[in-house]
């Protein structure tokens, strides 16, 4: 790994950026108010040496900026590539006219983003998947579909209009604390989706009264009728948090139990989650692993990490001790034996 450069805060610092890939550049959101969205060229990276890494301006140095946000802050930012567009999410306050809801911004012309529009119907939106709509419910074929994870529920939207959106189906299940975040098995077939909830296990409520982190498996092949069909438990104690889906595998960063990676090839055959295996770990906070259950429920270790390296490399992000990248050595876990990852 490299270091070749850094992109300041746009405002003041705070400790949390969210950041997505669109084409070749990078789109910035923070909960720092007036922070906005950065949209930052990556191009710019290939001129640089690593003997004499750069520090951008964080305004001068962008290729564009998107400032109509109540407050200028965001929890988090959201991609669909495919339309060009990009989505901000958790823009408090949460009486704004868009109620904290899905503001969309158009990323046609990254240099002028401008937005057609938000969805306020279900209130505040914690993260959001917003894809094209290829799955088995005729009735939205094609139609531009945002999955949103909204506190307490898995709430479905119809965006194609961006100026004229509407909920398709709003959701709750057992153990619901903090709908968190999620993603789809495929894209190209959206038949099911995971759903983790980040205080389900410190609350004790559903299957997390354990303390033991639970990944909810849901079936959506009817947008309208959408319904959790069971769930996965990790077998060491601490806090889920965001997860990505790759290829038949879900990457999870747990907080004190670091990255968790689930073999989920099984779930269109067993939507139960029984047959969900864990095929491997790395675990960035060991200084818990004597306590029962492995781990502990607190909100130390890693927030998120990154699968999509073609090299199959996989970057972690940590509170604490940095960015680790690993690799996986080995995905077998027919027999519940968990692969490895190891450190590069």
């Amino acid at each position: 790994m490299l270091y070749l450069g850094r992109l300041p805060q746009y405002s003041v610092p705070i400790i949390w950026r969210e950041i997505r890939a669109y084409k070749n550049f990078l789109v910035i959101g923070s909960e720092a108010e007036r922070h906005g969205i950065q949209i930052f060229d990556m191009k710019k990276l290939l001129t640089i040496s690593p003997t004499t890494p750069k520090t951008f301006d964080a305004k001068k140095d962008l290729t564009g900026h998107f400032s109509d946000l109540p407050t200028g802050r965001a929890h988090n930012v959201v991609i669909n590539e495919e339309l060009n567009y990009g989505v901000a999410v958790g823009a408090q306050p949460r009486n704004s006219s868009c109620k904290a809801g899905l503001i969309f911004i158009d990323l046609t012309d990254p240099s002028k983003p401008t937005t057609p529009g938000c969805a306020m119907q279900d209130g505040y939106v914690h993260d959001a998947q917003c894809l094209v709509y290829r799955g088995p419910d005729k009735k939205y074929q094609e139609r531009d579909i945002c999955y949103g994870y909204n506190e307490d529920s898995l709430t479905i939207y119809d965006v194609t209009s961006k100026v004229n959106t509407s909920v398709i189906s709003r959701t709750s299940y057992d153990g619901a604390s903090y709908t968190h975040q999620g993603w789809v098995l495929d894209t190209q077939n959206q038949e099911f989706l995971l759903l983790d909830d980040e205080l389900d296990e410190e609350d004790r409520a559903g299957p997390a009264a354990d303390g033991f982190p639970v990944t909810y498996i849901w079936d959506i092949r009817s947008l309208e009728k959408p319904k959790q069909t069971g769930y996965y438990k990790s077998s060491v104690r601490s806090i889920d948090h965001n997860q990505y889906v790759l290829d038949g595998y879900s990457y999870q960063s747990n907080y004190a139990a670091g990255l968790r990676v689930l073999d989920v090839l099984s779930i269109p055959a067993d939507p139960t989650g029984a047959s969900v295996c864990e095929a491997g770990f790395f675990d960035i906070y060991p200084e818990d692993d004597h306590l029962p259950g492995g781990g502990n429920t607190t909100f130390v270790g890693t927030w998120s990490m990154y699968p999509y390296f073609k090299s199959g490399y996989i970057f972690i992000n940590t509170i604490e001790r940095g960015a680790f990248v690993v690799k996986m050595t080995g995905k077998d876990c027919v027999a519940k034996k968990a692969g490895s990852l190891r450190r590069v």
